[in-house]
């Protein structure tokens, strides 16, 4: 099942909707939520680990790899794996964690790895990034929980937990 959901990761990632210069929603958040609610964390930051090496080694569009967002990525497994695993879907739990997933993973990490790569300053960074992400927070939350519901209603986990 982690390898099904690294290539749905890697698939995902690469589709998005929105212009480049506002906001732009990618479908990547929805394999990420997946691999937690299916894998559990520790699991989920070894799966997205490896579709951040293979999105930016195998698949790459050719933009620069940087380590500090396979950092990223492994943490946000590991964040989506400790909040959706085992654990009952609701609305609540879903903006809970998509609040702990944008705030960690995309305002402070993402802002400091494009700051530490391009040395923009981070209030500039932060004054667009925010507004973005408190919109993106909200959309991923919503759609998040309807996917993961109808996930869990299809009883897709196995009895004794191997994959």
């Amino acid at each position: 099942m982690a390898a099904i959901l690294i290539a749905m990761q890697i698939v995902l990632s690469k589709l998005s909707i929105g212009p480049d210069n506002l906001v732009k929603f990618s479908f990547g958040f929805i394999a990420t939520m997946l691999m937690g609610y299916y894998l559990g964390p520790w699991l989920t930051g070894v799966a997205m680990a490896i579709s951040d090496i293979l999105t930016n080694s195998v698949f790459s569009t050719g933009g620069n790899f940087f380590i500090g967002f396979t950092f990223s990525a492994i943490i946000s497994g590991i964040i989506a794996g400790a909040f959706l695993y085992n654990q009952e879907i609701t609305l609540r739990r879903l903006f809970i964690y998509e609040f702990v997933q944008t705030l960690v993973t995309n305002i402070f990490f993402t802002t400091l790895w494009i700051h530490i790569m391009y040395k923009a300053p981070i209030m500039a960074l932060l004054t667009v990034r925010v507004p973005k992400n408190i919109l993106t927070w909200i959309v991923y939350s919503i759609v998040g929980f309807l996917v993961l519901r109808a996930v869990s209603r299809l009883n897709l986990r196995s009895n004794n937990n191997t994959y």
